[in-house]
């Protein structure tokens, strides 16, 4: 294979990958580049390779340089790198409660030694936490997290209040607050899929 066609495949592999790094197909691609899929499809299989003007623009879009479709090291793009901060300062607000939370638990352990339910602790850390996954959620538009994340604090929340009565004050029929959880439960699941149905009616438009 010569060095045109080696570099003329090497390009076309880069072309495909961030493109499915960045979730789309080749006709969304195409759509938003004002190309035809076919182009896009010749581009991936080596038969074309795009203008210097089209690959800066995809560079731009993917977050990397034109250099890099000539890499046969892939490198991570701009919203890769984004993404994993994020993760990161997600795990670090999080692991801090569960920091307070086994601090916590020990404190309880050793200075009220007749306690039995020290371990409610790692309980009510629950609720903390998923306030904190809804609020960064919400912050980076995460909108499947932010589901997940409301739905894990309407039933942490819930068990934490049915577990405090059920041990430390027993009250009769505790755990119909699980009821309350389900009529949330489907507040949050509409409001989802209200807010998908409308951010897809607007990419229609544009």
């Amino acid at each position: 294979m010569s060095d045109i066609e080696t570099t003329t495949k090497l390009i076309a592999d880069n072309l495909s990958y961030y493109r499915k790094k960045a979730g789309l197909t080749q006709l969304q691609l195409a759509e938003r580049f004002n190309y035809s899929d076919k182009s896009v499809s010749k581009w991936e299989r080596g038969e074309s390779i795009p203008d210097t003007l089209v690959m800066k623009a995809l560079a731009d879009f993917y977050g990397i340089t034109i250099d890099d479709f000539f890499r046969e090291d892939k490198v991570m793009t701009t919203k890769q790198v984004r993404a994993k901060k994020r993760m990161f300062i997600i795990l670090l607000s999080v692991g801090l409660v569960w920091l307070i939370a086994a601090s916590m638990f020990l404190f309880c352990a050793i200075v009220f030694k007749d306690f039995p339910h020290s371990w409610l602790c790692f309980i009510y850390a629950l609720i903390p936490s998923f306030i904190l996954l809804v609020v960064w959620t919400s912050i980076y538009h995460i909108r499947l997290g932010l589901l997940l994340s409301v739905s894990g604090l309407i039933w942490t929340s819930a068990l934490a209040i049915f577990l405090s009565f059920f041990l430390m004050m027993p009250f009769p029929n505790s755990y119909l607050i699980f009821v309350i959880g389900i009529p949330l439960q489907i507040l949050a699941i509409l409001w989802y899929f209200l807010r998908k149905t409308i951010k897809e009616h607007k990419k229609t438009l544009e």
